[in-house]
């Protein structure tokens, strides 16, 4: 009865069910493939010998944990939205044993199914990696399956296996029928800044922390060898700016005009976003330029730069994704905020206008900073004679259109959950 039950609930969620399982599926087959490459013999990596590469071991760990990090939002993401459902049950009688086990076969059927699924598509995909090897990266090195590859591989899925049940059996077991049903448990925004001046004037910590960010990004041009260093010093130059320059900016703007109402509101949505949402922000860019200048350090070596493109391109999908889980689990407690705005008078075709600015300045602000780090980076390797001009666009494309697909996403998904309470 339970399984049936559970498979109900899939059934009736299938849109939030659907991206858990894609999470799952993407995760599982670049595990696999990432070891397999990793493992290779051109590569020769293995985290138990001496001899590792350190780059190599620094990107391996650096996968290992994004992919946790992007299945623990997919797993928040799709708990959370069953919250209330779960609460019924337990009002209804059923014990937080029952709630675990019913939470758990939901996710042991998905998983059943994407982790093989994903394996399968990695091995499929091994034959079209080895003829990009061969045909554009002039390499007589084919990829094989490796069996140390293998149980490397194993290991991570099952501390993946492990990390998601623990969440699950958590989720259920410490929330009461009281907390699930509320929808008002909203991250905090804001906190302590990273840099703490005192008294110094507001428009000197502006231009302060506008320096630290682009200074950082010129010097891209000086050596190659410190642009991951670079974008970290960087970074801590852009957390502040947002706190200095930009939340202040949209402050600023709010009380400049407050007879503009739908400026107001989006302008004070997207200052939250932004406070909230920093860490998340911090973790895509941070990612993308490591593994774009790995893709850089291993020019000339085909294997090598095979695994970096390949980290690349899937940590741009789970990134963007776990944007995509965190915000709309944001995004979800300010339903009954628009239903209490449409009852004071405003209309619906405001409150949509209202989301998408929203959504649009929300995802416009890491496009641009994304492209911000990134076309530097590329254009420094392009002066250097490393990079193509071709090449330099697959690799913005690879960064840029999974954040605008999840943006897309998170823009409908976002419009149709208003639910307007309309007076009869």
């Amino acid at each position: 009865m339970i399984i049936k039950d559970a498979l109900r609930s899939l059934k009736d969620d299938f849109l939030r069910s659907f991206f858990y399982f894609l999470t799952l599926l993407v995760t599982s087959m670049f595990i696999y493939l990432f070891f397999n490459i990793m493992m290779s013999d051109p590569v020769g990596v293995s985290l138990l010998e001496g001899s590792t590469d350190l780059l190599a071991t620094a990107v391996t760990v650096a996968v290992v944990v994004i992919c946790l990090i992007a299945i623990l939002f997919a797993n928040d993401f799709f708990a959370k939205r069953k919250a209330k459902e779960l609460a019924v049950r337990l009002i209804c009688g059923a014990t937080a044993f029952q709630l675990a086990s019913y939470l758990l076969i939901q996710t042991v059927l998905l998983m059943a199914v994407a982790l093989p699924l994903g394996i399968l598509i990695a091995n499929l995909l091994i034959p079209v990696l080895n003829t990009v090897l061969s045909a554009y990266l002039q390499s007589e090195f084919l990829i094989g399956i490796h069996s140390y590859a293998n149980t490397m591989s194993a290991v991570i899925l099952g501390l993946v296996i492990f990390w998601i049940l623990m969440l699950n059996m958590s989720f259920a077991l410490k929330n009461g029928a009281a907390m699930m049903f509320s929808e008002n448990i909203m991250t905090k925004a804001g906190g302590a800044p990273v840099f703490y001046f005192g008294a110094i004037p507001q428009w000197l910590k502006a231009t302060a922390m506008t320096l630290l960010f682009l200074v950082p990004i010129a010097c891209f041009y000086l050596n190659s060898n410190m642009i991951f260093l670079l974008t970290i010093l960087s970074l801590v130059g852009f957390m502040s700016w947002l706190d200095d320059v930009l939340i202040p900016w949209l402050t600023k703007r709010i009380h400049s005009k407050p007879e503009n109402h739908l400026n107001v509101v989006w302008m004070g949505f997207l200052r939250t976003d932004i406070a909230i949402m920093k860490p998340n922000i911090s973790l895509f860019i941070v990612a993308v330029v490591l593994l774009a200048w790995a893709m850089i350090t291993k020019h000339g070596k085909p294997v090598e730069m095979m695994l970096y493109i390949l980290s690349y391109v899937v940590m741009g999908v789970l990134l963007s994704m776990a944007i995509l889980f965190k915000y709309s689990t944001e995004l979800a407690v300010r339903k009954r905020y628009f239903n209490a705005m449409f009852q004071i008078g405003y209309l619906e075709s405001d409150l949509k206008k209202i989301m998408t600015r929203q959504i649009i300045c929300f995802y416009g602000l890491i496009l641009a900073v994304t492209l911000l780090y990134l076309v530097n980076i590329f254009l420094s390797q392009m002066i250097a004679g490393v990079l193509s001009v071709n090449f330099m666009l697959v690799l913005l494309a690879f960064a840029v259109v999974p954040m605008i697909l999840v943006g897309l996403i998170n823009l409908l998904t976002y419009r149709s959950s208003l639910e307007l309470k309309k007076e009869r």
